[in-house]
């Protein structure tokens, strides 16, 4: 194809320069049809030889790449967003258990995108050093501030 469009600009410049030197009247009318001519039959000469069918595929080919790219970046936008509410909430829990003594060795929030299109905390894995009563006041915490019920937490005590 690029050798055709090379082909192309070649003859367009040869045919300016021989219209300029082509002197006025009958002469450089004819000389401009003649030109006219071999550019129309160079330019269909490249329009047949090109092949419609590759040239379809390749459009659809980049069409999906340029969707994959754009939807490959919102998914990993996605996760980002959800990695950094995860680590809010997370922080969230530990300042809370810190506030009231309870001495907390892990957190994971794991959270879900909800029905009104915003990520929520869904579970959450803990590990705990201290009192029992501490515990059940941050579950109550979790469940009220978080909207984690008990079922979804998962506490492990280490001593």
């Amino acid at each position: 194809m690029m050798n055709q469009i090379r082909q192309l600009c070649v003859l367009s410049v040869l045919c300016g320069t021989a219209l300029q030197l082509t002197p006025e009247g009958g002469v450089k009318r004819a000389m401009a049809v003649l030109c006219a001519m071999i550019l129309s039959a160079s330019l269909l000469s490249a329009l047949h030889r090109l092949n419609l069918d590759a040239y379809a595929l390749e459009t659809a080919r980049q069409r999906e790449e340029e969707h994959l790219f754009l939807t490959g970046n919102s998914d990993r936008r996605e996760r980002l967003n959800r990695l950094v509410i995860e680590q809010e909430y997370e922080t969230y829990i530990l300042d809370k258990a810190g506030s009231a003594g309870l001495e907390l060795t892990a957190v994971a929030v794991e959270a879900k995108w909800d029905m009104d299109g915003i990520w929520v905390p869904h579970t959450v894995q803990i590990g705990y050093r201290g009192e029992e009563r501490l515990k059940a006041w941050m579950t109550d915490r979790i469940t009220g501030d978080l909207g984690i019920p008990k079922e979804r937490q998962y506490w492990s005590r280490e001593e």
